[in-house]
C-alpha cells in the first residue's frame, strides 16, 4: 500500500512538469504594445511595437527593427529565435483572450511589456 501511495504521488508530480497552460493556442494572433515599463518606473515608447504569432512562427516590430523567426512555449516561458539569432526567453506574466504581459530582463534591468490583441 505504501508503494502505491509513493507511485501515485510521483505520477502526479511528474504530470505537472512542463505543463501546457493553454498558452500556445491563446497567444496566436496579432498583438500591439500598450505599455512598456522598467523596474525604476521609466517607460519606453510603444509606438511601432507589435507581435504576430502564427502556428510556431512569429514576426515582431520593435520600433525600427523588424524580426521574424520561430517560437516555443514551455509552461510560462516564451522562447523566440529570430532568423540568424540566438534564442531568447521572456516570462508570460498574464495571457487572456485580449491581453498579454511579458516580464523581461534586458541588460540586467527588469521590464514589463503589456500588449493588447488586435
Amino acid at each position: 500500500m505504501k508503494n502505491l501511495f509513493v507511485f501515485a504521488f510521483l505520477s502526479v508530480s511528474f504530470a505537472n512538469c512542463g505543463q501546457d497552460l493553454g498558452y500556445q493556442a491563446a497567444i496566436q494572433g496579432q498583438w500591439e504594445a500598450t505599455h512598456w515599463a522598467m523596474a525604476n518606473g521609466e517607460t519606453r515608447p510603444v509606438e511601432s511595437v507589435s507581435f504576430d504569432f502564427n502556428g510556431e512562427a512569429y514576426s515582431a516590430k520593435l520600433g525600427q527593427k523588424d524580426e521574424v523567426g520561430s517560437f516555443r512555449i514551455d509552461a510560462d516561458k516564451l522562447y523566440t529565435t529570430a532568423d540568424g539569432q540566438k534564442e531568447i526567453m521572456v516570462k508570460i506574466m498574464k495571457l487572456t483572450p485580449d491581453s498579454l504581459v511579458f516580464e523581461m530582463n534586458r541588460g540586467g534591468v527588469q521590464e514589463v511589456l503589456t500588449l493588447k490583441k488586435l
